[in-house]
């Protein structure tokens, strides 16, 4: 970029904005005609927010918290010597050169500029403002990750996802450096309710599906880090529809800056979709603020609440399901009584204090709590029929033809858990004076305290006989599965780390980052530490960006490291409720190695990432999914591997809307040490991991009329091959268990955009309004039935039948949002 003003005749002015991890983080350098580094350059945010001088090679950064577009100014002494106003954008890389004549003190430029790379090589950044339009059921930012290369879900009512082979449990989550933790118990989607994440008041999160630094925590899978907004002017957000409902309001007052966000959910009516029929009660309800002082540049207050209520019930009265093959179709006809009552309640608040020494330096000091109390209570008994289908010549089905069994179920639970999580952090990073070198340090301490009662039992019959499981002979009542237990636990867990980043090369285009990390946990006795290192390299970087990316542009990465997991309490829990405190972190060690190319098509740019990875697993816990609920063996008896491939495509498709592609492949399996039927210490030959899923395509997609801009699709395709699913414990060493059949979504919505700020209302009463556009959209648009569990009944001859549970069927949202 060349900036010619009446005194700095000849100044160049290149700037290129990068958003690393941690913060949202511009970084600009100013150079003269002869591309030499201006120093002392004083940058000011708004005109009189002082954030950062040029080094001696003319680099600067600030961090910055994007509610709106911001002016930044660059001062020598008391002359201005330019204005730039950042414009955030769709889609990476969309800089554009800017030619400016005259003084300074007289022309503001609009510049267009988009996220860009972050510090992390394996990170991605996200701007949840810039994809609220994509059709979601929960309304929350999950809904956008299902779409990344390595990342799947099989339940779109659950905002839990899975990446490269680790389950629900194996990711990590922070908000504002406050690792998040999910409910404990609950056990389907449709009670999950909210996501604890409220999209309007975010200001950008980064997401790593592996590969990460040593400054994230201990666990297998990735990292989702999300920032609220430090918001620089004043603003009320609405969001009104069929299932969510929101109001935001956003401001700041002299030093003092608020978010706070109300949101109510009701998923009745996709509960309706369902196969399973009757009373649907449902309210999720939270309320989240975050309050921030900042006396002075050098200290600043945060402090974050979140409260959330969610309220489920359930009587249902019947159900009725087909399935089978076109040979033989069967339909399972259940009559039920009783009802379930889910209570879940989620309370969590965080006090930061941030400190800057000067502009090499930051400290930051976290005091929080995380509280959760959920309660589940439910009796449900059903009558059911059995009956094969007759089927005529197209595959339809018609009326029975006969009945293949009939019996009867008791399904009967009291359980509570109630935990509470403190934690303290202190954080450090401190850069060396030509910012090349990045050291990051951090110690958390943690105390965990639970109290639980797992209290269940499901009664089945056949016939009117209540016929033991597998077959196996006795004159006794069976229960098909039952369980008393209480547990109290309280724990301390203590961690630590320490990473240097250091920028190599004449044009910085060698990036390497070290660190280690150390954990302690008092209950089991165990420390482990856990090494890691990432490298970034980019052969055909040029000293000037813009020249860079009209040239080739490729970047190389590569991730070496130890990433090992700490059990929490659901994983020290076995099928039985009783817990083993001796139960010791899973460990992996794992091989992430990519590439990144720019490449223009269309004139526009775009970006293609791929990556491969094999995970080296240890000291697993074996696991089941029944339906969302995690279900631990409680011990350190597997061993495994996981291996993929993934990439993705993104850009603006369309000029202004970025949109993506995203393929992968996985593979992963297990060894497990188990007693067989002998008594007998046995290992199983390597059998699929309940989240080897093989195979997976997704498609985010934004479009406009050409014609007319205001009207606009957004499109979410996601295919996911099958995977395996087991009937219970035992059923897991099986080598050809059951499978969930494909997973197969489509939503669709269609948005009008009525104001924005390129249109504004023509309507004086309304001239107020930033923002406002009205959706409606289409759930599963293509009817596909997805299965997320099986139920299983018997029929006459005491043959098992795993009746599929399906998720939701086509549904119809409206939804409008609007910005004051």
């Amino acid at each position: 970029m060349h900036l010619i003003f009446k005194k700095w005749a000849g100044v160049i002015f290149t700037i290129c904005l990068f958003v690393p991890i941690k913060a949202q983080l511009f970084k600009g350098k100013i150079v003269n005609a002869q591309k030499q580094g201006l120093k002392n350059v004083r940058i000011l945010k708004e005109g009189s927010v002082p954030v950062d001088t040029t080094d001696a090679e003319g680099n600067f950064e600030f961090n910055h918290g994007y509610v709106q577009n911001t002016v930044i100014f660059g001062f020598v002494g008391n002359k201005r010597i330019f204005a730039f106003e950042i414009l955030p954008l769709p889609g990476e890389y969309a800089n554009r050169e800017l030619i400016i004549e005259g003084d300074g003190e007289e022309f503001i430029p609009t510049v267009s500029i988009s996220l860009s790379r972050v510090d992390d090589p394996f990170s991605t950044i996200i701007k949840p403002r810039k994809l609220q339009a994509n059709p979601s059921i929960g309304g929350g930012v999950e809904g956008v990750l299902k779409t990344f290369a390595g990342v799947t879900s099989n339940n779109e009512l659950s905002s839990q996802y899975m990446v490269r082979g680790g389950n629900y449990d194996e990711n990590l989550v922070y908000i504002n450096d406050i690792e998040i933790y999910r409910p404990q118990i609950i056990q389907s989607g449709q009670q999950e309710g909210l996501s604890v994440i409220n999209p309007d008041l975010v200001d950008y999160l980064s997401f790593s599906a592996g590969g990460f630094e040593a400054q994230y925590g201990d666990k297998m899978s990735s990292v989702l880090d999300v920032h609220y907004q430090q918001p620089d002017s004043q603003g009320i957000i609405l969001n009104t529809g069929l299932l969510v409902n929101s109001v935001s309001a956003y401001g700041r007052k002299n030093n003092w800056r608020f978010l706070i966000g109300a949101r109510h959910y009701s998923n009745g009516l996709v509960g309706r979709s369902l196969d399973e029929q009757g009373i649907y009660t449902m309210n999720f309800a939270d309320l989240q603020s975050m309050i921030s002082y900042k006396p002075n540049a050098r200290h600043e207050f945060n402090l974050l609440t979140n409260t959330a209520l969610n309220r489920y019930r359930l009587e249902p009265t019947s159900r009725s399901t087909e399935f089978g093959t076109i040979q033989a179709a069967i339909r399972l006809q259940v009559d039920f009584e009783g009802a379930e009552i889910m209570n879940y309640d989620y309370g969590l608040a965080a006090l930061t204090y941030s400190y800057t020494h000067n502009r090499l330096s930051q400290f930051k000091w976290v005091a929080g709590i995380t509280g959760s109390n959920e309660q589940e209570t439910f009796d449900i008994q059903g009558a059911y029929e059995l009956k094969l289908l007759e089927q005529n010549n197209s595959g339809n089905t018609g009326r029975p033809l006969r009945t293949l069994g009939y019996g009867y179920f008791i399904d009967h639970g009291r359980n509570t858990f109630n935990g509470s999580i403190l934690q303290f952090a202190h954080l450090g990073e401190i850069k060396s004076s030509n910012k090349r070198r990045v050291l990051k340090y951090g110690a958390k301490f943690y105390t965990m305290d639970f109290a639980d009662k797992y209290s269940e039992w499901l009664y089945n019959d056949s016939g009117g006989y209540n016929i033991p499981p597998f077959g196996a002979a006795t004159d006794s009542i069976v229960y098909d599965d039952f369980v008393n237990n209480r547990n109290n636990l309280k724990y301390n867990r203590t961690e630590a780390y320490l990473q240097n980043r250091w920028v190599l090369g004449k044009n910085r285009n060698l990036m390497i980052t070290a660190g280690l990390r150390a954990n302690y946990m008092n209950i089991n006795k165990e420390f482990f530490a856990s090494p890691r290192i990432n490298l970034q390299w980019e052969p055909f970087k040029n000293k000037h960006v813009w020249d860079t990316i009209k040239s080739k542009h490729w970047v190389y990465k590569l991730a070496i490291g130890s990433y090992n997991q700490t059990p929490l309490y659901r994983e020290m829990r076995n099928f039985n409720g009783i817990l083993n405190l001796q139960l010791k972190a899973q460990r992996s060690w794992q091989v992430v190695g990519g590439l990144e190319r720019l490449f223009t098509m269309w004139n526009r740019q775009f970006k293609w990432s791929s990556e491969a990875y094999f995970k080296q697993l240890n000291n697993l816990v074996p696991y089941l999914y029944d339906n969302i609920r995690i279900r631990y063996y409680a011990t350190n008896s597997a061993t495994g591997y996981a291996w993929g491939y993934d990439n993705r495509i993104n850009g603006e498709f369309i000029p202004g809307l970025e949109s993506w592609f995203s393929f992968s492949v996985m593979q992963t399996k297990e060894k497990i040490d188990y007693v067989n039927e002998k008594g007998i210490l046995t290992t199983s030959p390597y059998l699929r991991r309940p989240s080897d899923r093989r195979a997976s395509f997704s498609i985010f997609f934004q479009d406009e009329l050409a014609s007319n801009p205001s009207n606009r699709v957004n499109l979410n395709l996601t295919v996911g091959t099958s995977m395996p699913y087991f009937l219970n414990g035992q059923w897991r060493y099986a080598e050809n268990p059951y499978t969930l059949s494909p997973y197969r979504r489509l939503d669709i919505g269609f948005s009008k955009v009525f104001i924005s700020p390129q249109k504004p209302s023509v309507f004086k009463n309304l001239k107020s309004i930033k923002t406002a556009w009205l959706s409606i959209e289409v759930f599963n648009l293509a009817n596909f039935q997805n299965t997320i569990s099986y139920q299983w009944v018997k029929d006459l001859n005491n043959n098992i039948f795993g009746v599929p549970e399906y998720l939701t069927s086509r549904r119809l949202n409206v939804r409008l949002h609007v910005e004051i």
